[in-house]
């Protein structure tokens, strides 16, 4: 099984991060590449918090035909691009829906207002997961920590000597 250093890079030749550095555009090209509309919507992170749903800074929620990414709207720009990064990378890494744990009783009233057009089967399945150690989480923040990574970074040069000693990299 690949580790996630190989999965990064392969991802990021399917779908490359701009040079320079564009939350948007990234976005589409996540949305073009999976055939998927994303949508973003900002919260108070307190409502986060307030509703189980870990650190209560972020979280993914695919629907039908779309997906939709909320995060916490009040914190630095930085931080809201690595949350969303995190989240694609759930995305990208294919970590689709784990089981539902039925026995956790969750009240989830005021995201369900927020996000009226989400069934509250999905929210509750989202935000009931208990266990944010697990590899999956752990494989999404460091994707997200490589995405932001390489788009602070200065865009490469192609040199002989890297095309020779590092091809497919």
């Amino acid at each position: 099984m690949p580790g996630l250093d190989d999965r990064f890079r392969e991802v990021s030749r399917d779908v490359p991060i701009p040079h320079p550095w564009n939350l948007h555009g990234y976005l589409e090209a996540v949305a073009e590449y999976r055939g998927r509309e994303i949508t973003l919507h900002p919260v108070d992170t307190a409502v986060l918090a307030g509703s189980g749903c870990g650190t209560g800074s972020g979280l993914w929620i695919a629907k039908r035909d779309s997906d939709v990414i909320v995060y916490g709207a009040d914190t630095t720009q930085w931080h809201a691009e690595h949350i969303i990064a995190h989240e694609l990378g759930h995305m990208l890494l294919g970590h689709g829906p784990e089981s539902a744990d039925s026995e956790a009783p969750h009240s989830f009233s005021a995201i369900t207002e927020l996000l009226p057009s989400i069934s509250a089967e999905s929210i509750t399945h989202v935000l009931g997961r208990t266990d944010y150690g697990t590899a999956r989480e752990r494989d999404a923040e460091s994707f997200a920590d490589l995405v932001m990574l390489e788009a602070m970074r200065p865009p490469r040069r192609e040199s002989l000597l890297h095309r020779t000693f590092f091809r497919g990299r």
